[in-house]
Formats: C-alpha cells, sequence, structure tokens
C-alpha cells in the first residue's frame, strides 16, 4: 500500500487519480466509479476510484475539502457543475459502503493495521454522511 496517512488522498493511488480526474470532468469522473458498486469484490484501485469520486462529489455538492497536495485540483473542481452529479450519489453512497465491506481489498489491507484502521474508516463514513445528510 502507498499509504503515508489514512486522509483521502494520503495515497499513491488516490493523488495519481486526481490527475486522471482533471484530465475530464467531474461528472464522467463519476460514472467510471459509479459501476463499481455492483463488484463482488472491488480492489485496490477500484476503491480508490470510488473514495476519489465520493470527495469530489462531496466537495461540488457539500463544500467539503480534503487535504491534498496536487496542483491545479483547488482550480479544477471550482469549474465543475452540479449538474447530473445529484443523481449519482445513491450509487456513488453504495461503493462506498462496498469499500467498507468484506469485499473490499482496501478494507482488507486497512485491518491489518489496527491502530490506524479506525481513523481510516472514519474518514470514509464522514464523507458517506456527508453525501446522504
Amino acid at each position: 500500500m502507498g499509504a503515508w496517512g489514512m486522509g483521502v488522498f494520503d495515497d499513491d493511488t488516490s493523488c495519481d487519480l486526481l490527475y486522471e480526474a482533471m484530465e475530464t470532468d467531474a461528472l464522467s469522473f463519476i460514472k467510471k466509479a459509479q459501476n463499481h458498486k455492483d463488484a463482488e469484490y472491488l480492489e485496490y484501485d477500484e476503491c480508490h476510484e470510488v473514495i476519489v469520486a465520493a470527495s469530489i462529489m462531496d466537495y461540488i455538492l457539500n463544500g467539503t475539502k480534503y487535504n491534498h497536495n496536487t496542483e491545479g485540483y483547488d482550480e479544477w473542481l471550482s469549474k465543475q457543475g452540479k449538474e447530473g452529479i445529484e443523481n449519482l450519489k445513491s450509487d456513488i453512497s453504495e461503493g462506498l459502503r462496498r469499500v467498507l465491506s468484506g469485499e473490499s481489498e482496501l478494507n482488507e489491507l486497512w485491518l491489518e493495521n489496527e491502530e490506524d484502521y479506525p481513523a481510516w474508516k472514519g474518514n470514509i463514513e464522514s464523507i458517506l454522511s456527508n453525501l446522504n445528510g
């Protein structure tokens, strides 16, 4: 795992995904992650796609900012519209629940770290709560 902390963007994969998201628009990136809600098992990268999509959605819908070090990301976010994103909220929420389930490679990896797992899980639950609140 290329993680250096429990935050949403404290991982190499999530940072790479921010650059991928910025190559398109938020709606397209979120739609791509939407498909993971029905997967039998979420691989590591798929988990991060859902988490990054959810954090982008949380910013667009609720104004929630997450710490990151990705140049140009804040400017890109500020240019994203809300149209169509609200309709994907339940699918992305379901994807987050899958990330926290036993059918998630990322959850399995974090479970191995008993000390930090509660904080990581709490961060994901916080996004889920924001999207459903």
